[in-house]
């Protein structure tokens, strides 16, 4: 199978070899196409911002990622003023970093060829409290890798729906297939991507268990994060949902894929990503409610977490690579939790 991948063009319609190049590295490094897409934008901005400068790609400095990083927040042409009151599109501090992380990456790939800024874009320094330890920690000194321009963001818990929303999106649903796709992301906290790449080999109703497997050639594009098979447990009611979607909606289709075009499009093709949006834009009208398939995920997280699950096993779920993913992303307490455990342990009901 051909690996989907992208490029970047200059103002005249030819190919940024050295560009090129490293999305072809990355590519090969079989980066999800989302990943892929989403460096070659972050550097076709990169290029769009030097040409503003007339700065050649090899003779940029570090103090033009500085500017860059300035200019992400609020774009204005160099040498013109802007109003200090003005309204303006600006870009959120972590859109900024995924950028300039971009950019990092493009430039250490140039460093391993003698050429660019590379080097001069990281600086090393003793590790300290509080830095992430390897296999080796504590063994010698440490050193870590610091990038200079980074702006700061605020640890905020993702947004989730209360249980009264995630029925109402439930009831909204007019179809079983369209209420299985709800109730499946929403009680294991898979991916879109996931849940699109299903086949019905991987439901076993014995073990009552689904498997994700991360498959890179799904007829849909569908694709997860996840470079292992998991196997999720999962309730009796979902794999019931899942037989009454058969016998009713499904039927006799001779296809491999659990969810596939039943009124729209071609029937008994995989559904894709289009069609759960077009469903997603459907169900926010009827229920009411402002939704997207991401925000079931990150509510079966949250709930795992404050129904007391180990952090370790909650990542295990959650397909995560690494548990630290898990608590960066979740791990951070709100108010109301913080509450909530005093309340558990007695510690606010003697004042």
């Amino acid at each position: 199978m051909r690996n989907e991948t992208y490029t970047v063009v200059d103002g005249k319609g030819r190919v940024v070899e050295l560009v090129d190049d490293y999305l072809a590295l990355c590519t090969d490094r079989e980066q999800s196409p989302n990943t892929l897409r989403a460096r070659a934008f972050d550097l076709k901005t990169w290029l769009v911002f030097l040409q503003l400068l007339d700065v050649d790609l090899l003779a940029a400095s570090p103090e033009h990622v500085d500017q860059f990083a300035g200019w992400l927040r609020r774009p204005i042409q160099p040498g013109r003023l802007r109003s200090a009151d003005a309204d303006g599109p600006a870009r959120e501090p972590s859109t900024v970093n995924r950028a300039l992380n971009s950019v990092y990456m493009f430039y250490g790939f140039l460093a391993r060829r003698g050429v660019g800024m590379g080097a001069q874009l990281t600086h090393r320094r003793a590790a300290g409290i509080g830095d992430y330890g390897g296999f080796l920690a504590g063994i010698g000194e440490r050193e870590v890798t610091r990038r200079p321009t980074r702006l700061k963001q605020v640890r905020r818990r993702p947004a989730t729906l209360t249980d009264a929303e995630v029925q109402g999106i439930l009831d909204a649903c007019e179809r079983l297939r369209d209420r299985l796709l709800m109730a499946l992301m929403f009680e294991t906290g898979c991916r879109i991507g996931q849940a699109l790449g299903l086949r019905h080999e991987d439901i076993n109703t014995d073990r009552r268990t689904l498997t994700l497997r991360p498959r890179e050639d799904n007829a849909n594009r569908a694709r997860g994060k996840s470079h292992d098979p998991k196997e999720i447990p999962v309730r009796q009611a979902l794999l019931d949902l899942y037989t009454d979607y058969l016998f009713a909606e499904y039927g006799e289709l001779d296809c491999d894929y659990v969810f596939v075009n039943l009124w729209n499009g071609t029937v008994g093709t995989p559904m894709g990503y289009w069609a759960v949006m077009s469903l997603v834009k459907r169900l926010r009208r009827r229920a009411g409610i402002d939704f997207h398939p991401h925000l079931f995920r990150h509510t079966h997280a949250t709930a795992l977490l404050r129904a007391g699950v180990r952090l370790e096993v909650a990542s295990e779920l959650l397909t995560h690579r690494s548990v630290h993913t898990t608590a960066d992303t979740y791990g951070h307490l709100d108010t109301d939790d913080l509450a909530d455990e005093l309340d558990r342990v007695g510690f606010r009901g003697s004042w």
